[in-house]
């Protein structure tokens, strides 16, 4: 192995070509014009908006619509992009990290290598044709699996599940959805909500099966995935299967390096680890507790840990970011305080203002406290105008104002 560090320029390396990744990079180079910046991926492909991937369900990929950027501005910016080349190893001590057997000095370090899909234990998962929804490389199997497909089952109602199903049903294939809570979207909508979203979703021709969990799959003779068993033993017909419930931070290549981490890696407003020199964002990182998991938080995450990794000073203010899913032909948008409001609260004093229609699949859900306008769930048509109630929250905005703006 060699050390490649050279120059007394400052060498910035980012771990990760995601979301994180990538503004990472391009916030370092606008803040110091002269560092040396090196980005490492897994993937053979420069970043890309992995938010689009299933828009390219069904149809070739068009992988100069996803990238951000293309190889001329990573030549213009003077970023190195390495890939193909998973990091194995980091010595923070050294400041030296190990990718395809060559070791890499640096000055700063950027963690943003993101998440990776959770496929759960389930019987006949290494069946063909039983795929999850992550990479330009992923979609184009599943692509695969669909020619002949008349069945489709997705398994998870999370933003990825909904699209896919929406999108496979766009295609004349029979899409079932299996969603193991209750509901569908049971953390972002109350009862009402979820009932109005998921008969837009039946109205589609989408079967849904909720509260109910999955066993395993089941295959032919040519180990191609033919059903899905139910745990209460129900058996479903199914020509691919697509599974979405949830995704688990890359953070293996972290530990033993003393990191400060639990489940994701702990960094403060700054983007800082407590380990001099080294920064994380995005997926893999926990701000002050908090975690998000969204592509605008990893952005803008990214642009704080790359402008401090050359020599900035940077924060990230972790404002309530609003909840936004647009797919089934419908949009659904939630912010602030609008869960479940605790009874035992008696400092607070909460009103509810809620509009259902349920011919058109609008709903629409204002609440307040202590005549503070302080959180809203929106579902359908009414979601278009959330813009304009974001800067009305923790205003006295009244209802009647606001539901102007909703409906006119």
């Amino acid at each position: 192995m060699n050390n490649d560090n050279s120059g007394d320029s400052r060498r910035i390396l980012i771990i990760g070509t995601g979301a994180a990744g990538y503004s990472a990079a391009k916030a370092a180079r606008l803040q110091d014009l002269e560092a040396e910046i090196i980005m490492f991926g897994k993937e053979n492909h420069l970043p890309y908006y992995r938010l689009r991937l299933c828009e390219y369900i069904g149809k070739s990929v068009n992988y100069d619509e996803l990238r951000i950027s293309n190889e001329e501005w990573y030549e213009k910016n003077r970023i190195r992009v390495e890939l193909s080349s998973a990091v194995t190893a980091i010595d923070a001590k050294a400041r030296k990290i190990i990718a395809n057997g060559k070791e890499h000095s640096y000055d700063s370090l950027v963690l943003a290598t993101g998440s990776t899909p959770i496929m759960p234990p389930f019987k006949g998962k290494d069946l063909s044709g039983v795929h999850t929804i992550w990479t330009v490389d992923g979609i184009a199997a599943i692509n695969k699996s669909l020619l002949n497909a008349k069945k489709a089952i997705v398994i998870g109602g999370g933003l990825l599940g909904l699209e896919a199903a929406y999108r496979i049903s766009e295609m004349g294939i029979a899409v079932s959805l299996i969603e193991g809570m209750p509901r569908l979207l049971p953390k972002q909508l109350d009862e009402e909500g979820s009932e109005v979203f998921r008969d837009k979703v039946q109205s589609l021709g989408i079967s849904i099966f909720c509260g109910n969990s999955v066993e395993g799959f089941e295959g032919d003779s040519n180990r191609h995935v033919s059903h899905v068993r139910m745990a209460d033993g129900m058996l479903l017909d199914a020509d691919i299967v697509i599974v979405s419930v949830g995704v688990s931070p890359n953070v293996a290549v972290f530990r033993d390096t003393g990191i400060s981490m639990n489940r994701f890696i702990e960094v403060n407003e700054n983007m800082e680890t407590g380990i001099e020199g080294i920064y994380a964002a995005g997926d893999i990182a926990s701000v002050s507790g908090r975690w998000f998991g969204l592509w605008s938080v990893a952005n803008r995450q990214g642009q704080v840990a790359g402008a401090n990794a050359a020599g900035g000073n940077a924060a990230y203010r972790a404002d309530d970011v609003p909840y936004m899913l647009a797919t089934m032909g419908t949009r659904v948008v939630c912010s602030g305080d609008a869960g479940v409001i605790q009874p035992d609260d008696s400092k607070a004093a909460y009103t509810i203002d809620r509009k259902i229609d349920k011919e058109k699949y609008l709903y629409s859900k204002l609440v307040f406290r202590n005549g503070l306008f302080v959180g809203y769930m929106l579902v359908g048509e009414p979601a278009g105008a959330f813009s304009k109630l974001q800067p009305l929250l923790n205003t006295n905005a009244s209802a009647e104002k606001i539901n102007s703006i909703l409906y006119g």
